[in-house]
């Protein structure tokens, strides 16, 4: 027989395998926070996208071919057999012009994927539409993936070099038989003899890859066992003909039950073939085997009298399957701890942002408080003054009637502006308490969205002032709501210091809060300012997290991150953008009237 060769530039991958594959990219796009997560198959002379993450803003789709040649990542990966890690591409004279900055992935970490027989696979790699250094950390994360999927391919290589093995030992058995039956056709010994020569010969062959043979004499309830079988099962050493029995003696107590019904299934007719998994013990220690049979003779009435079967040693590919799942158990572990990890973060970033904003606030109320509390105290020490000259001219008996009415009117005035500067500072600490009150707790309660909304946006009227912007709500009067108003000013506060620094870069602007009611209970609250608006081609980063335009110049990223995780953990709603260069931007936030209980 001539040595057994496999091909694995088109060897097909299982469904279950390409199931875990696809798990395997998808937690590797939401660990390491990229866009697309990719494995890539060789098939010259292209490379195809074979799979890809399901993650938001992946660019490729499966079965997408580029051919080889055009200057990909994933060609330097292959070609040198050695990782590649490019973290800004547009930064890199040697990448900046490859296709996949074309499709905004300008950063690459890949590793290649080799077959058993050292053809390469392709590659396994993450792509960020954002410069990425990967950390040593995701690198070793993509390393340990790599393994898994190389595990896999061993498996699938040894799988189809078996398969094929045994097909060309069974395709020269057959034409062996088949030339010796042409030969010895004519005389019965012979052809009984070339028939017990050949049988032999299929027992050495199934014996020299590894399996051992057995022959069961169903009515006399007798096994005969080839060495092989002898050897596999424990029984060196020993008889080769041994009662049918001895068999059940053996097989593990969690696996008996299985076997006997598969074997009995076989027997009665059920199934071609007997085909069955079980621990056997060997010596003090348990052995995995495969046992697979079919009956060869039945009598008259269809009952089974032989069966002749093979055992195979699958101990190693077992150890191996418990040693993927405890791998795999351990990952879902660290994939738990650090979803936990990056949720306690994000819990903290929003606590700290709404002190941020609650101190904007301070700041700004006593800023505008300033200027009624000064006319007061104007207002009072001038009465006051004037009081004493009154005072001083009566003692001296020098008070005339002119004098008098002059003391009235400018008493008069002076009181009217107490009073009107005295109600305008009530005014403001009383929207600024209710303010406060709501952004420093996270209670829920009935509240009136247009009053909520007028009170937040005099608290923030001191900051919108000096901006020169013009704040105006068109609320109608009744909405009632039932939900958490801090979170909503909270909402309000970010988007309009958003607008402040990024929309109205020269000052000077208007924005606009308007809502209505949707069917089914819902609430439509639309946030609109006529500043600079949002290229289209960054719409799709604005929510995410540490992502501004202006970093360094005091944007931290984190305000329009904040009021996606605010409608979507806290309001329980949704928020879609519309904003287009020169025409400002529009926020259609869709609220519950009634916030769902918790459950």
């Amino acid at each position: 027989m001539n040595l057994v060769s496999v091909q694995t530039r088109d060897m097909p991958i299982g469904e279950d395998v390409l199931r875990k594959w696809q798990e395997v990219l998808d937690l590797l796009s939401n660990i390491i926070g990229i866009p697309a997560a990719l494995i890539m198959r060789v098939e010259p002379p292209a490379i195809r996208v074979f799979l890809s993450s399901h993650s938001a803003g992946n660019p490729y789709e499966e079965h997408e071919t580029a051919p080889l040649g055009s200057g990909l990542y994933c060609e330097t990966v292959m070609a040198a057999r050695g990782q590649l890690i490019v973290p800004d591409a547009l930064a890199d004279p040697l990448w900046r012009d490859n296709p996949d900055v074309k499709l905004g992935m300008v950063s690459y970490m890949g590793l290649p994927l080799i077959w058993p027989d050292q053809h390469v696979f392709g590659t396994i790699c993450v792509l960020d539409a954002r410069a990425n250094a990967y950390s040593p950390a995701f690198l070793q994360l993509l390393q340990q993936f790599r393994g898994v999927v190389e595990r896999d391919l061993q498996q699938i290589y040894n799988g189809a070099l078996r398969a094929r093995e045994d097909a060309a030992i069974r395709a020269d058995e057959a034409e062996r038989v088949r030339r010796e039956f042409a030969l010895v056709r004519g005389a019965e010994r012979q052809a009984l003899e070339r028939l017990r020569e050949s049988e032999q010969r299929w027992h050495f062959a199934l014996e020299g890859a590894g399996d051992g043979v057995w022959d069961w004499d169903i009515a006399a309830a007798t096994v005969l066992y080839s060495p092989r079988c002898l050897e596999l099962l424990g029984f060196e050493g020993g008889r080769a003909l041994l009662p049918s029995g001895l068999w059940e003696g053996h097989v593990h107590p969690d696996e008996l039950a299985g076997g006997l019904a598969a074997l009995h299934a076989c027997l009665r007719g059920q199934s071609a073939q007997f085909l069955h998994e079980h621990r056997f013990r060997v010596g003090a220690g348990w052995r995995w085997l495969l046992a697979r049979g079919m009956v060869v003779e039945r009598d008259a009435a269809g009952r089974a009298l032989r069966m002749i079967g093979t055992y195979s040693d699958v101990t190693a590919r077992k150890l191996a399957e418990v040693e993927l799942q405890a791998l795999n158990n351990s990952l879902e572990e660290r994939v738990a701890a650090r979803t936990a990890a990056l949720r306690q973060a994000m819990e903290q970033i929003v606590v700290t942002e709404k002190m941020a904003s609650l101190g904007r606030l301070v700041a700004g109320v006593a800023h505008e408080l300033n200027t009624p509390v000064g006319n007061i105290v104007l207002s009072s020490s001038t009465l006051k003054e004037a009081i004493a000259g009154v005072d001083l001219l009566a003692a001296e008996k020098r008070l005339t009637q002119t004098a008098l009415r002059e003391f009235l009117e400018h008493g008069r005035i002076a009181c009217e502006l107490i009073e009107r500067n005295g109600l305008h500072a009530g005014e403001l600490i009383l929207s600024f308490k209710q303010v406060a009150v709501d952004q420093a707790s996270q209670q829920r309660r009935r509240f009136d969205l247009r009053k909520t909304v007028l009170d937040m946006a005099a608290a923030l009227g001191p900051i919108t002032r000096r901006a020169r912007v013009t704040l105006e709500v068109r609320i109608p009067a009744g909405i009632g709501m039932d939900s958490y108003p801090g979170a909503l000013d909270q909402l309000i506060t970010n988007l309009v210091t958003n607008s402040i620094n990024h929309g109205f870069a020269d000052g000077g602007g208007r924005i606009l809060i308007d809502a209505s009611v949707q069917p089914r209970d819902w609430v439509e609250l639309v946030y609109s300012d006529d500043g600079c608006g949002i290229p289209v081609a960054l719409q799709g980063k604005v929510f995410e997290p540490f992502y501004t335009t202006k970093m360094g110049q005091g944007g931290s990223g984190l305000g329009l991150a904040i009021v996606h995780n605010i409608v979507h953990a806290i309001l329980k709603g949704g928020v879609r953008l519309e904003s287009a260069p020169e025409h400002g931007v529009r926020f259609v936030f869709l609220l519950p009237r009634v916030l769902p209980a918790a459950p």
